[in-house]
């Protein structure tokens, strides 16, 4: 009979005792993640960096019409000025 009891007493026992060490690590694990909030930094710090590469590579684009347009303007003046040379030739023979 008293092996009886004692069975009865150490399942309480022990699953008291498991609770009791299993509880504190479930509430310590949900106070130090902060997932939510890492994963919203995360995401604000990738899109700032897309939106700071996609500026540059405008910023690219633009620099390169600019260049390109100066260029052609540069293209017509020299090619304007041999067709204006040979005019002047025939004339004066």
């Amino acid at each position: 009979m008293l092996h009886s009891k004692s069975k009865k007493i150490v399942l309480p026992l022990f699953f008291s005792l498991l609770m009791t060490l299993c509880c504190p690590g479930l509430t310590y694990a949900e106070e130090s993640y902060d997932t939510g909030d890492v994963a919203a930094s995360r995401a604000a710090e990738q899109r700032a960096a897309i939106a700071k590469r996609k500026e540059r590579i405008r910023k690219e684009k633009e620099a390169d019409a600019q260049k390109a347009a100066e260029t052609q303007q540069a293209q017509p003046a020299e090619t304007q000025q041999p067709a204006q040379e040979q005019a002047e030739k025939p004339a004066a023979q």
